[in-house]
């Protein structure tokens, strides 16, 4: 176990404005361990002043009323009480694939009148559109697919199984005389079996009566925590049958269980950060998920703590301003910014962070599950991130005096800027020196896309992590700028497309771009732009294509061997044929264009805005060059099964 940090001596003591007063430190002490912290912010004598004159009643706001808590009783079908569950907890957008055994829900969605079916025609998509939507609306996603679409469905349940993304997945089952060993058609035993592993909690519903409260019980279980995904099998049969069952009104917003952490460990993480000299901040995708970007960055700055993260892939979201001073983008053990680092503070990152040896760790989630699951860190604070974020800026406001904290600040604030500094120009000089490159440069197509898309827009993306780091770099995310959604830490191919279908779902305001690898591209994908047509969804999918999987390429050469020697590779030239993605969208009646050359990318750019904003969506097809290893290879093990097969006379 690392030990804690030395007390620093020249430390000053907190200041009293009042000398007989509570201390700020000792009040949010107090008042975060009676669950009334939020109030930390208000003085005793505005708080006194709420306390109404002896003898008069103060009326109760709404907001202070007691919930009735009074379900609807709801008769009809079972699957009309799913429905109307699900409307009761204000889903009102469902996704679907074909399916003939859930006809009775959409009989229920049909009379409710309000719900949206979005229809894919795949369930592996579809379930990466539903994942997308949570992500983008912060709630729960809802598919509905065909029972032998399991399957189809594994690989993007995966996917939000490692992104913790509420999901509630339902599979029409086998009616219930076909289980039970009987392998007719379209059956198998433990129907659900499969999606175990990526699953937190699954269940076959076999009591028509009991579906509404299963559905109850599902939410429950996917806000969790830990979050993630829930699947639960629907007979045809019991979702006909007529029941009569309460339904209950459930706060989505509200419904992953919320808490904070004891007080003497904010006390402990506050006194290890003023005490650091040089400190840095882990941010995982918590921080967005419950909305404390701009908490985290008043913190960061309170002190002037770089930030950083795992770096690509890992990274879901941008939960920082990637254009701040402070900002240090791919976290490395040695990163250095304005001296040795001294303390990591891991903010709702899952994954391994490791410091340095002998560096103290603080790592603080709302998931207990991750907490000091990979290493043990010095520190432990299970918590939600924002509340802890707030405790801890509060308990350095009672540790440090102004005058203390604004040394700390503007001194260190000087010395990280300088470094970040030297990182933007690392990443102007990349733009600069390869802006005219033909094919394409990816750091040229990042540039082009800052400029060309609106401020807010939404980027979801799936690319690999060499060539889609440097695109990425040059585009602004982060307070009022972009958003980035993606890549899912899953990494299973396949995934973007649907996704950002979900998120133009969630945030049909916004722009949405689908950053797409050829290679990803053709993980099954092209089948949502059948629904991106279908729905109008006025989106802009962008396709970084130079015919190969780079990275994999990539990184089969470094580890040398035979193949590195002879200077092949098996699988990853993708030419022969080269696909022209841009006949492919046109197939699903989507604008398309190619672009080829440098100076054909702004002008395309401009045009598809142009479309996007008339309500069309948009394909390009960009050139890019292969970097690395074998660039110039068209190599492959070639095989023609015409030249083998025994030919026949025409017309035996």
């Amino acid at each position: 176990m690392t030990p804690p940090l030395k007390k620093n001596e020249n430390a000053e003591k907190p200041q009293q404005s009042v000398p007989d007063a509570v201390s700020r430190r000792d009040f949010v002490r107090v008042t975060t361990a009676t669950g009334i912290a939020a109030l930390a912010g208000q003085s005793v004598a505005a708080l006194a002043q709420e306390k109404p004159a002896p003898g008069v009643v103060k009326p109760v706001s709404d907001v202070q009323k007691l919930p009735k808590g009074e379900p609807q009783m709801y008769e009809g079908t079972a699957a009309g009480a799913i429905v109307e569950q699900l409307r009761a907890c204000g889903v009102r957008k469902i996704f679907h694939t074909n399916t003939s055994g859930l006809s009775t829900i959409w009989d229920a969605v049909y009379s409710a009148g309000d719900v949206q079916v979005i229809m894919v025609t795949h369930e592996g998509q579809g379930v990466a559109a539903t994942h997308g939507y949570a992500l983008a609306s912060k709630s729960l996603g809802v598919f509905f697919g065909s029972g032998v679409g399991v399957g189809n469905s594994m690989s993007n349940l995966y996917n939000s199984w490692k992104d913790r993304v509420p999901l509630l997945i339902g599979f029409g089952a086998a009616g219930l005389r076909e289980q039970g060993g009987m392998d007719q058609t379209e059956t198998w035993d433990n129907h659900l079996k499969p999606t175990e592993p990526f699953t937190v909690w699954n269940w076959s519903c076999l009591v028509a009566e009991t579906m509404p409260d299963i559905v109850r019980r599902a939410m429950k279980f996917a806000y969790g925590p830990p979050s993630g995904p829930v699947t639960l099998d629907f007979p045809a049969e019991l979702l006909a049958q007529k029941i009569k069952a309460p339904i209950y009104k459930i706060d989505l917003a509200n419904a992953r269980p919320g808490f904070r952490a004891k007080p003497d460990l904010i006390e402990k993480a506050a006194q290890w950060l003023a005490q650091a000299e040089n400190p840095v901040f882990i941010l995982g995708p918590e921080i967005t998920q419950e909305g404390a970007t701009e908490e985290i960055r008043a913190l960061a700055e309170k002190l002037s703590v770089p930030v950083s993260n795992l770096g690509w892939p890992n990274d879901l979201f941008a939960n920082f301003p990637t254009d701040h001073p402070l900002y240090l983008g791919t976290y490395s053990p040695s990163m250095r910014s304005s001296g040795k680092m001294d303390l990591l503070v891991n903010f709702g990152e899952k994954f391994a962070v490791r410091p340095p040896q002998g560096v103290p760790t603080v790592q603080i989630s709302h998931d207990p599950t991750i907490l000091g699951k990979v290493f043990t860190a010095d520190l432990v604070i299970a918590s939600d991130v924002r509340a802890a974020i707030r405790d801890l800026s509060d308990a350095l406001d009672g540790i440090l005096t102004k005058d203390r904290m604004a040394r700390i600040r503007s001194g260190r604030l000087a010395e990280v800027s300088a470094f970040t500094g030297k990182l933007k120009q690392s990443r102007e000089q990349a733009l600069h020196g390869r802006f005219d490159q033909n094919p394409l440069s990816w750091e040229r197509v990042g540039y082009e896309l800052d400029q060309a898309l609106d401020k807010d827009a939404v980027i979801v993306t799936e690319l690999g992590p060499a060539e889609g780091s440097r695109l990425l770099r040059q585009i602004t995310f982060g307070k009022g700028n972009k958003l980035r959604i993606g890549r899912t830490t899953g990494s299973a191919l396949g995934w973007g497309v649907g996704a950002a279908l979900g998120v133009n779902v969630a945030l049909p305001d916004r722009q949405v771009v689908s950053l797409q690898g050829d290679g990803g591209f053709l993980f099954g994908q092209s089948e949502t732009l059948w629904s991106i047509s279908r729905y109008e969804a006025p989106m802009l999918i962008v396709i970084m294509n130079n015919r190969g999987y780079n990275d994999t390429r990539n990184r089969a050469m470094m580890a040398g061997g035979t193949l590195a020697q002879a200077g092949v590779d098996f699988t990853s030239y993708l030419g022969s044929p080269d696909i022209d993605f841009t006949k492919i969208a046109e197939a699903y009646s989507i604008k398309s264009e190619k672009v080829k050359t440098p100076g054909d990318l702004a002008p395309a750019l401009q045009r598809a805005v142009r479309n996007m904003r008339d309500g069309k969506p948009v394909l390009l097809d960009i050139s890019v060059g292969p970097e690395g290893y074998l660039t110039e290879s068209t190599w492959y093990q070639r095989y023609s099964i015409a030249e083998i097969r025994n030919k026949k006379p025409v017309g035996t």
